[in-house]
């Protein structure tokens, strides 16, 4: 019994316990579910422990495979609403209406412009480097650039399209292709 509370009191608390309601706010802790929390906490402890690589591959799988379920349900979503619309609909000229509605309402998604803000202190760039936006949204650079900067608390960027697939994040006349993450 006495082994089990010792290995008890070596084992470090996860991090997401370790910091104040205020910080985990200011950090988006309220958005991530249990598992993301969970995976966040492995990855800093492994981080802790020297396994960085190994720990933020980890993240990114988790995260990647949530984003792209996320896409997968919307795309299900939105499908089953444009049938929906059709079933209800069997005029051909409303048909098509709402068909050229969807698609341009798609089309002006992608073009889309990203006004936001960095949480915490904003660095620049240096290959790989990871995103995480106040409304939630984290970027990944794609590439490995380098573009040091002082830090700059709560820097504001802004993430445009770009034309290969990628969309593109602007900061001080600098910019990087990133990916969306979540």
């Amino acid at each position: 019994m006495f082994t089990t509370l010792a290995r008890a009191a070596d084992e470090p608390r996860p991090f997401s316990r370790t910091l104040s309601p205020a910080e985990q706010q200011a950090l988006g802790f309220a958005t991530l579910t249990p598992e993301q929390r969970v995976a966040l906490d492995a990855a800093v402890a492994a981080y802790a422990r020297g396994e960085k690589k190994v720990a933020v591959a980890a993240a990114v799988q988790q995260v990647e495979r949530q984003a792209e379920a996320k896409v997968k349900q919307a795309e299900q979503k939105a499908a089953a609403s444009a049938v929906a619309d059709y079933k209800k609909k069997s005029e051909p000229g409303v048909i098509a209406r709402t068909l050229e509605k969807f698609k341009r309402t798609t089309e002006e998604a992608k073009v889309e412009r990203i006004t936001a803000r960095v949480v915490g202190e904003f660095r620049g760039w240096q290959g790989g480097t990871y995103f995480p936006l106040e409304n939630g949204q984290v970027w990944r650079q794609v590439g490995t650039d380098i573009y040091e900067l002082p830090p700059v608390p709560q820097a504001e960027v802004e993430i445009v399209p770009s034309s290969n697939g990628y969309w593109r994040l602007n900061y001080g006349g600098g910019w990087i292709t990133v990916k969306r993450l979540q």
